[in-house]
């Protein structure tokens, strides 16, 4: 059952993510994010990347369709994958994260999750996601405040929402997920220091998307 539902989640995913590159390759480094007119194409993203990213959503959707089991929290966990691959796009070439998108996040899965929780799942699950979500969240605003610079609001709410999301799985998830996405991302500019000349900030948010599709296929 779990293989049908990752090929139809992939192949869904793929499909979505020429949205998603048009999306994200039309965003600028401030101002609110739109779909461009040609999004249906993919637009204004070159093909090669459209292909790209078309590629990282359908992986990324296979992925839940394999691990996740399939509830009406699904659908959350099937779009956070698909708009994460596009919100690490933008944070990557922008270096933000726009505050629709990590809202949209924490939106739909929190309807997913009640949904869940009033169809007879409990309210166990809910409680113990907006612990880890609103927990992580709060720790990671005072480290924002107390380094100006070095971590943006944007990451706060898409960590926020990478354990809020794995919350609803255990504990485990959640710890697993943040922890792995900040060993990436440290890794990341451990080499960009080392390595690389460009001394920007690193984006965060690739990094915390893998940290987030590791923990749920290791423990989902």
């Amino acid at each position: 059952m779990n293989g049908l539902t990752a090929i139809g989640l992939g192949l869904a995913g793929a499909l979505a993510g020429v949205p998603v590159a048009a999306l994200a390759y039309s965003a600028s480094g401030a101002g609110p994010v739109r779909m461009p007119q040609r999004w249906w194409a993919g637009g204004p993203a070159r093909p090669a990347r459209v292909m790209a990213t078309a590629g990282a959503t359908g992986a990324a959707g296979a992925i839940i369709g394999a691990a996740v089991p399939p509830t009406f929290a699904l659908p959350a966990f099937w779009v956070f994958a698909v708009l994460g691959v596009g919100l690490a796009i933008i944070d990557a070439r922008c270096r933000r994260l726009p505050h629709r998108l990590t809202g949209a996040l924490w939106a739909s899965s929190g309807l997913c999750f009640v949904v869940v929780a009033a169809t007879g799942g409990g309210a166990q699950p809910v409680i113990r996601a907006a612990g880890a979500g609103f927990a992580t969240a709060a720790v990671l605003l005072l480290v924002a405040l107390a380094l100006p610079g070095q971590l943006g609001l944007g990451d706060v709410m898409f960590a926020g929402a990478v354990t809020f999301t794995l919350g609803w799985l255990s504990w485990q998830a959640a710890v697993i997920g943040i922890l792995a996405g900040l060993l990436t991302q440290g890794v990341v500019v451990l080499a960009v220091k080392v390595f690389g000349r460009d001394q920007a900030a690193s984006p965060m948010g690739p990094a915390l998307l893998t940290g987030w599709l590791l923990a749920i296929a290791l423990t989902a």
